[in-house]
């Protein structure tokens, strides 16, 4: 029988180990660096949330945090890669004024991220992961986030294990994904390859094909 179990604490310390392989300083120091590391905290804090709500078996907000997770990590390779400065800018200012709030609905939607992602070749792995994901499922994460039929079917009927257990994996995956990306923002030849080594006894909490390698 198939196991459809959810071991968060395998799952920590699968981030505690990816913490730290990358746990070295980066190549730069710039506003644009600094922002796609914020970024990808934003990204971890969601699948924080994922975790945790898998294990307690609430697939609705898992997966409306699994949107979210994805959308600051396409965010964050965005604005590390494809971001203009002026863009870079708006979004590291401190201040919070309906000025700035206004002008921030200026910066691209997270789909017009990914289509500019794609047209970077060193970007492949990534893009190719991440676009399956969003062809198969984006539409599904959003009517869990607007209460649409999703969310309406899995209210009444319940959340099959299986499902909820392909969140928590996908999670993680994402998670890999990201520490990737932070991996290479340190400049040390190698990490990816210490990143893969260092992650593949743990394939319990992680899709079945790896994403993005």
């Amino acid at each position: 029988m198939e196991d459809f179990s959810i071991d968060i604490d395998r799952a920590h310390e699968l981030i505690d180990v990816m913490e730290n392989v990358i746990d070295h300083p980066f190549f730069e120091d710039s506003e644009r660096l600094r922002l796609s590391v914020l970024l990808a905290q934003s990204s971890f804090e969601f699948a924080f949330s994922v975790r945790l709500l898998c294990a307690s078996g609430q697939l609705l907000g898992a997966s409306a945090c699994l949107r979210s997770q994805l959308e600051a990590l396409i965010r964050s390779v965005w604005a590390y890669h494809s971001a203009t400065n002026s863009e870079i800018e708006l979004l590291v200012k401190d201040d919070l004024s309906l000025e700035t709030q206004q002008q921030a609905k200026k910066i691209p939607q997270a789909n017009k991220m990914l289509e500019e992602l794609l047209k970077i070749p060193s970007l492949h792995g990534f893009t190719a992961a991440v676009r399956e994901f969003r062809d198969c499922a984006w539409h599904p994460l959003n009517s869990f986030v607007h209460s649409g039929i999703h969310a309406i079917h899995r209210t009444k009927f319940g959340a099959p294990p299986q499902l909820i257990r392909n969140t928590f994996t996908i999670s993680n995956g994402f998670c890999f994904l990201a520490y990737n990306h932070l991996g290479i923002l340190t400049g040390i030849p190698g990490i990816q390859n210490e990143l893969f080594s260092s992650t593949a006894s743990f394939s319990s909490v992680l899709p079945d094909i790896k994403i993005g390698t």
